[in-house]
């Protein structure tokens, strides 16, 4: 059964691997919205080994030190286990996030979405794939955007189910899935 323990402040990154030697970290997943990044040790198979959070939302990075407040969250993982590549979502692709990410338009299966990522190199040389966003015009033209769900919608199996699938929050979407693609959404 796959462990999951939530960092101390003081990050204390061996913790969860000292009780089960038989997870190796793999990647590190960064959430990275407007008021929170969240970040995610994880390991084969998909397990998540430990987890993070800090009030380090792109809204609240002064002068655009992404890769310092990348640098708080991350460099105890990275120093442990690196180098490890990372892969974030939300609107840390932005305009306004680190590096921008273009929006793809839907529909869109998951080649689609990887065919996308942007990457850097911050400065502890990891490599950073930033997601692309996913936009969708319905019928009569009007717009409808989503960044960082698109990733949890691919990590829900989207991508391999003809469904609806009802994406609760402060902006509340409703997205519609078929034939291996994320096919189109709804802002509620």
């Amino acid at each position: 059964m796959p462990r999951s323990n939530i960092l101390d402040s003081r990050h204390n990154a061996t913790t969860a691997l000292a009780a089960d030697s038989t997870l190796e970290p793999r990647l590190i997943a960064l959430d990275w919205g407007t008021s929170a990044l969240r970040a995610y040790l994880l390991g084969d198979p998909g397990s998540c080994i430990e987890q993070t959070s800090a009030a380090l939302g792109i809204l609240k990075i002064a002068n655009g030190h992404f890769d310092a407040a990348y640098l708080q969250v991350c460099s105890p993982w990275q120093q442990a286990y690196g180098p490890l590549p990372v892969i974030a979502s939300g609107m840390i692709g932005s305009r306004q996030g680190w590096l921008e990410a273009p929006y793809l338009p839907c529909p869109a299966a998951a080649a689609d979405i990887a065919a996308q990522l942007v990457s850097l190199t911050a400065s502890d040389g990891a490599r950073v794939h930033l997601v692309p966003g996913l936009s969708y015009r319905n019928a009569r033209g009007v717009p409808d955007v989503m960044r960082g769900e698109e990733t949890q919608l691919l990590g829900a199996g989207a991508a391999s189910a003809d469904a609806i699938w009802v994406l609760p929050g402060t902006h509340s979407k409703w997205v519609r899935s078929a034939g291996g693609k994320i096919a189109s959404s709804r802002l509620t």
